[in-house]
């Protein structure tokens, strides 16, 4: 299996991978790996969308580390809690073409830390023309003060022409 370190390199190289954030100081929340998915298994357990191309019908499959969170102790143990909007804007631009609020509301819990969290979320494409896009992670520590609780990384993709299937030779 290919180290995390390795992987990063390689996907950042390809341009497939959002790069990872430098934090402003050791806590500052930051997000890891942002890529393009085919499939998501589980923990660094996931298949690269080749080209991280898709057509406006499929859904965009997003798989990040979130990093430098806090947990706070809860019943039995400890608790981070995230929320996340997610939004696409024409790669390169300001303005955001579709948005979606409270995508996500996930707790992660154990009864330390909670470690080797990774976030998972689809987002419907339907509308989009063919070109290349970058879809923005909006990840919220709710744990965290306000001003150190919010981040954002970009994952780019294209948006291709569905391919019409070829008609089998002597059914004309």
């Amino acid at each position: 299996m290919i180290s995390t370190l390795a992987r990063w390199m390689i996907l950042a190289a390809l341009g497939l991978a959002a790069p990872a954030q430098e934090p402003k100081d050791d806590e500052s929340l930051r997000i890891e790996g942002a890529v393009a998915c085919l499939s998501i298994e589980g923990f660094e357990d996931y298949e690269i969308l080749p080209d991280a191309e898709l057509t406006s019908d499929d859904k965009l499959l997003v798989y990040y580390l979130p990093k430098n969170y806090k947990s706070v102790a809860g019943k039995g143990g400890f608790v981070a809690h995230f929320t996340q909007d997610g939004q696409v804007r024409a790669a390169g631009k300001k303005k955001v073409l579709l948005r979606k609020a409270k995508l996500l509301d996930y707790e992660a819990s154990s009864r330390t830390h909670p470690e080797n969290v990774f976030i998972r979320n689809t987002f419907s494409l339907k509308g989009l023309p063919s070109g290349d896009y970058e879809y923005d992670v909006i990840l919220r520590d709710e744990n965290a003060p306000k001003e150190q609780g919010t981040v954002t990384a970009s994952v780019k993709f294209r948006i291709v022409p569905a391919k019409l299937p070829e008609p089998e030779k002597g059914s004309e």
